[in-house]
């Protein structure tokens, strides 16, 4: 434990669960309700912020500086005080303890924010002054709209997923935080009505009187690429002067990279573009359907070209199809890729990646104890590979670091194992409904399909 002096005389302890986000950050889901943090979306309630009736929090009709003080709000700051891990940071706490760098580690690294910093003004109960500490980091979803229907994914964040879910669960609705949203056909399309929060005006006023603070923009969506009102952000970052000093963040599929985009980018400190690609050829088209790999290179191709302003990573999603490919695509990645911006710094020179943790049957701690086995001599065979090809010391570190952590957390637990069943029969059920197979992506899984 770390002690430091506050302004009022009074020692603060810097706790191990101590995390940037509630001070600093505003999350809003795909449906405008707000939330902690992304990384709450495992738990029961998403991580939603409600008020005391109840009702979340919503970008479109709320004070969403009120929000800041709300009940679950105060109590995750408290906890975090007290160094105590509240249920909605469940996630960071599991990667840590399996021996990952989780959100919470790297946060603190980007925001350099401690307790020092913010205690004067925080009181006793977890609220603080939100005038003395404005939001400098946003976390928006404009929408679930988007043109893939990747297999962690569902309803509630890709519109790409109304057709299947509604074969899969012969049903025309699904729960999300504000309830149940219907999917309707409107002129030969799926349509639901609740992700069209970001046309409200009172949201974008609210945005633009904190514009002057805010110093990262993070979006994922839907897609976001999609997404009209990303662009008309933008716009309007761009036209009161706030773009030269913010650094934008994305986590897209890399379907629809547009030279109107990439000229908007151009107008920014920094821009990030997490790609979401977990594969490549048909690893990729498989766990991102109907993802076209050629496509997508090409794309990734045009970022990798783009103007110096962009930082580009591989975001990618390890899940219990892909993990025996990850070695390999980290292979291709240093070989044949060729790429120059994709990874390059010397924190993450090969990939970035996160674990699927939800839907629980694509989490990798489901896999057979043979499998896993299978999974640990490929990463193996890769970090010899990486030593043999005489990469430099930090690539090796790396290697060997995403082997341990990627199998650490594989082995850490076994309560997942009750749920191959599940993942079999999910898998059997999509690939029906999709024209495809398991098999023929991931030969390897043969024998415990059966």
């Amino acid at each position: 434990m770390l002690l430091l002096q506050s302004m009022t005389g009074e020692i603060d302890i810097m706790s191990d669960t101590w995390c940037p986000i509630p001070w600093n950050f505003q999350a809003v889901r795909s449906n405008g309700d707000l939330r902690v943090c992304c990384q709450a979306n495992i738990t029961k309630d998403k991580g939603v912020l409600r008020k005391p009736d109840g009702t979340p929090y919503n970008a479109a009709r709320d004070d969403m500086s009120v929000s800041r003080n709300s009940d679950l709000m105060r109590s995750v700051r408290r906890n975090m005080l007290d160094g105590i891990w509240s249920s909605e940071c469940g996630r960071c706490k599991s990667e840590e303890q399996s021996g990952m760098v989780s959100r919470r580690l790297y946060e603190q690294d980007r925001w350099k924010l401690r307790r020092g910093d913010v205690i004067d003004h925080t009181a006793i109960d977890g609220s603080i002054d939100v005038d003395a500490l404005p939001v400098t980091y946003y976390d928006l979803r404009f929408g679930n709209l988007c043109n893939l229907a990747c297999r962690m994914c569902g309803p509630q964040d890709s519109t790409g997923w109304y057709e299947d879910y509604i074969k899969l669960a012969n049903r025309n609705w699904f729960n999300d935080t504000h309830g149940r949203e219907h999917i309707h056909r409107q002129q030969g399309k799926l349509i639901s009505h609740s992700y069209g929060w970001h046309n409200n005006d009172s949201f974008w006023e609210q945005i633009e009187t904190n514009a002057h603070n805010v110093q990262h923009v993070y979006m994922a969506g839907g897609e976001p690429l999609l997404i009209a009102r990303h662009y008309e952000f933008l716009q309007r970052c761009i036209d009161n002067g706030a773009a030269a000093s913010m650094t934008v963040e994305y986590n897209t599929n890399m379907t629809s990279i547009s030279p109107r985009v990439l000229d908007l980018w151009t107008h920014f400190k920094n821009i990030e573009v997490g790609a979401s690609i977990d594969g490549y050829g048909k690893v990729f088209e498989y766990q991102r359907h109907p993802a076209n790999w050629e496509k997508v290179w090409r794309n990734i191709q045009k970022v990798d070209a783009a103007s110096d302003n962009i930082r580009a990573w591989f975001a990618f999603t390890v899940t219990a199809y892909n993990v025996l490919h990850m070695p390999d695509f980290m292979q291709w990645k240093l070989e044949k890729s060729g790429l120059k911006k994709f990874n390059n710094s010397t924190t993450q020179p090969i990939i970035s990646y996160h674990m699927a943790h939800m839907p629980s049957e694509l989490n990798i701690r489901v896999l057979p104890k043979m499998v896993k086995n299978i999974v640990m001599h490929k990463f193996d065979q890769f970090v010899d590979w990486v030593k043999l090809e005489g990469y430099s010391d930090i690539v090796i570190k790396s290697a060997d670091d995403i082997r341990n952590s990627v199998c650490g957390y594989m082995n850490y637990s076994h309560t997942y194992r009750k749920d191959w069943s599940a993942f079999k029969k999910s898998t059997d059920n999509l690939d029906k409904i999709r024209g495809q197979n398991v098999l023929d992506v991931f030969p390897d899984l043969q024998p415990w399909m059966l």
